[in-house]
């Protein structure tokens, strides 16, 4: 992957809602070819090859997008009688194009959407999936614990689907390993962010130029959405403990809170941090790839350590400051819908399915066509086809993670090996909130919602690098979050939470 397309990726991903975890597509490629699921019909009832529109971002100057639209139709057509009509926006595009495509001013008919799965189910702009799925949606079912499928419902509904991905996440400091090496540094014993510090120490020591720390959010938004807390979807108003706790808490007056402000802040005093970090909005990879920085915090999975290290250019390590939680926001971060304009729902989700389970469409997707856009190399991995590179590959569009169920599709030459398994081992071990499924309605809080959000925009990036006094800001933070109605969303958030936990039992 190029740095600057990862670091438009991660910024706009973050931006968006949602956390690391996408990297390059792996598994075992399954033998499904093009064979039709047992539990779809080949053609519609009505005997005819229905025509789907599917919207998708993409990055990039790709142009082999219809070449490989030909070619999935060629599996998809004879297999669930359903073929794509693939739009493909670009990544600035589609974020600004998103509420258009949910208007209904046109048929949209399958599409992703990024963190808003409640906010369009409220707002009637997506289809309930319920009875589609039931009726098309076998080999999806597959692929799901029910804890984690309950992440889509919005009340008593489907709305959402999620891509196969990270349901979990652990909070970690990511770092160039081979400086690590080369000084000869044991980071055996680093356990907490204070444990941190003497390792940077030692760097700047040798690279006074070069940053100990740089953030990885970029000033859009706070540095820690997650640690050892569930965020209930926005942070205003957790649950501590890894969720495990039900009381719904005030996390910017905790004490694990205060705590990490004060260890950033004595960072930036000390230097460690750089010291532009609370306005700069260049991505950490880019930074550690051009040797600025040394380490960041990210939120991690099994295929973090490869990500960077393809992303930078460096070998890059990891340490866990957190164990593996998995939230609803986890979930949801990426889920596909099929919109309320959709004029084919039946032949919508028909073609999900089929994307969860056919391993050719997924390698389409993901790499393009074999021979034209890619080799498959000796060892079984996928590179570049003869004479190409990421700069002259005509599809390659770097977008593995927004797929559904890229896992089972092949693996790209330097992706973590067997990452399917590592990531459904790694979701299935994590530590599951009490509030797993749960998502909040904003309705009777919707104004203080968008008052304490744009409070948090305005204190806690900067608190959260260090860049400012706490002993002062902190406290008007505090106050600007009661004054703008935490307390009245952290009420409403316990009663809606206390009846979603009721109805569970």
């Amino acid at each position: 992957m190029k740095k600057g397309i990862i670091s438009i990726l991660l910024s706009t991903v973050m931006a968006a809602g949602m956390l690391t975890g996408c990297g390059s597509a792996a598994g075992t490629a399954s033998d499904t070819g093009s064979a039709a699921s047992a539990s779809q019909s080949t053609l519609s009832d009505s005997g005819e090859v229905k025509t789907i529109s599917m919207y998708t971002m993409g990055i990039g100057t790709t142009t082999d997008y219809a070449a490989v639209e030909d070619a999935i139709n060629a599996i998809s057509e004879p297999a669930i009688g359903v073929k794509v009509k693939w739009t493909v926006l670009d990544i600035g595009q589609w974020f600004e194009q998103y509420n258009l495509l949910l208007s209904g001013s046109e048929s949209v008919d399958l599409m992703p959407n990024m963190g808003g799965v409640a906010t369009g189910a409220e707002q009637g702009a997506f289809m309930e999936l319920d009875d589609l799925y039931a009726k098309y949606g076998q080999d999806i079912a597959k692929y799901y614990d029910e804890s984690f499928l309950k992440a889509g419902y919005v009340g008593d509904h489907l709305y959402g689907i999620s891509s196969q991905k990270d349901f979990a996440a652990t909070k970690n400091i990511t770092y160039r390993s081979d400086i690590v090496k080369e000084l000869g540094i044991d980071v055996s014993n680093v356990k907490t962010l204070a444990d941190w510090e003497p390792i940077m120490a030692a760097v700047k020591e040798k690279y006074p130029e070069m940053a100990g720390f740089v953030s990885n959010s970029g000033s859009s938004l706070n540095q820690f959405d997650t640690f050892d807390w569930d965020t209930l979807g926005d942070g205003l108003g957790v649950l501590m403990n890894y969720g495990n706790d039900t009381t719904v808490t005030n996390l910017y007056e905790s004490d694990e809170y205060a705590n990490i402000l004060h260890t950033m802040r004595e960072w930036f005093e000390k230097g460690y941090t750089a010291q532009d970090t609370a306005t700069s909005t260049e991505a950490a990879g880019d930074l550690i790839g051009a040797g600025k920085a040394f380490s960041t915090i990210t939120t991690g999975n099994p295929g973090t350590e490869a990500e960077y290290t393809v992303n930078t250019g460096y070998p890059m390590a990891t340490i866990p400051l957190t164990d593996a939680i998995s939230t609803t926001g986890n979930i949801t971060a990426l889920m596909w819908s099929i919109p309320a304009s959709s004029a084919e729902p039946e032949a919508a989700m028909k073609f999900l399915n089929l994307m969860y389970s056919n391993s050719k469409i997924m390698d389409l997707l993901n790499y393009g066509i074999e021979g034209t856009n890619y080799k498959v190399t000796d060892s079984g991995t996928y590179d570049y086809a003869d004479g190409q590179d990421a700069s002259s590959c005509t599809y390659h569009p770097q977008m593995t993670w927004i797929w559904p169920n890229s896992y089972i599709g092949g693996e790209w030459e330097g992706s973590e090996p067997d990452l399917g398994t590592k990531m459904s081992d790694f979701n299935k071990n994590a530590t599951k909130s009490k509030a797993l499924g749960f998502t909040f309605d904003k309705t009777n809080v919707v104004n203080e919602t968008t008052a304490c959000s744009n409070v948090v925009k305005q204190y806690a990036y900067g608190l959260e690098v260090g860049a400012v006094d706490i002993d002062t800001v902190l406290p008007e933070f505090q106050q600007a979050l009661k004054d703008a109605g935490i307390d009245k969303i952290i009420a409403e958030k316990q009663t809606q939470l206390d009846a979603w936990l009721a109805a569970q039992k």
